[in-house]
């Protein structure tokens, strides 16, 4: 599971409360006993459990109650709940929410797609990197929470060559050269090229490509280029990129591809989750 270093918890706690809760302080309740209780008001797929509640222990409280990531609750179940001063609840509460809330809406939305596909075949569901800058630890854990799996983690990771890289090395014509020059190079890695068209596919195949990465392909378009490429090449992987919404995830589960790649759950409604903060009873 993704691991999150204590200095980035107390950097999101920091931006939010750099000094002191100043509401509690003036209203001199800082120093009351108090619990905090965080339910959800629908079923929720669970991330970021065990950030928000770091985000408690570091101000000084003590996590009575809480459930893991990638949990699935209905509603109405307590999730997490903290113990301590009334000023450090107030201070980690907004924080943990506006975290839970994104999160736990990106990983629900992912959890009901990776159900819908399972529903129709066993195709995996690979998120992309098209996040907001800054937030990729946290997108990706929640992604996981949800069943699906990372796209590409970054540059770095892996091979695709794109339209953009073909415009600098003469075109799709260079492939013949420079897929074997990438394969001596990169010898444990796979080639990915990103392809439009049946035509460029075979070309990119021929040339020595491990994997086709079709983009905004039409299902039934892509079911009879599956079945031909896979006829000419069995060995070949096959990914489906761009315009995979909950309404045709379905569809191209069907197609024959080895992988659905989207974006869109970055996207998703946040969770909907209700906090009180009470005075502890002794």
């Amino acid at each position: 599971m993704i691991f999150f270093q204590t200095h980035e918890i107390e950097a999101w706690i920091n931006e939010d409360a750099p000094l002191l809760d100043l509401t509690s302080q003036l209203l001199e309740i800082h120093d009351q006993p108090a619990v905090l209780t965080v339910r959800t008001r629908h079923a929720t797929r669970l991330t970021l459990m065990e950030e928000a509640a770091r985000i408690f222990e570091l101000l000084g409280a003590h996590v009575c109650q809480q459930r893991l990531s990638g949990e699935h609750v209905e509603a109405k179940q307590v999730i997490l709940q903290v113990q301590g001063r009334a000023d450090a609840l107030h201070r980690g509460w907004k924080v943990a929410m506006n975290l839970l809330e994104t999160f736990c809406g990106i990983a629900t939305q992912t959890a009901q797609m990776v159900a819908d596909v399972e529903a129709v075949s066993t195709v995996p569901l690979l998120v992309t990197r098209k996040h907001i800058p800054g937030i990729k630890k946290p997108v990706i854990k929640a992604i996981l929470s949800g069943g699906a799996h990372p796209h590409r983690l970054g540059l770095s990771e892996t091979i695709l060559v794109f339209e953009n890289h073909l415009n600098l090395i003469g075109g799709r014509e260079a492939l013949a050269t420079k897929i074997p020059q990438l394969k001596a190079a990169a010898c444990e890695k796979k080639i990915a090229v990103e392809c439009d068209t049946l035509e460029q596919a075979l070309q990119a195949v021929q040339a020595g490509a491990d994997l086709i990465q079709f983009d905004k392909v039409e299902a039934n378009q892509l079911t009879n280029w599956v079945t031909y490429l896979k006829n000419h090449q069995a060995t070949l992987s096959i990914v489906i990129a761009g315009g995979i919404t909950p309404n045709n995830i379905q569809d191209y589960a069907q197609t024959g591809v080895d992988g659905i790649v989207l974006s869109s759950v970055y996207y998703a409604k946040p969770a909907d989750l209700a906090v009180t903060i009470e005075l502890q009873q002794r």
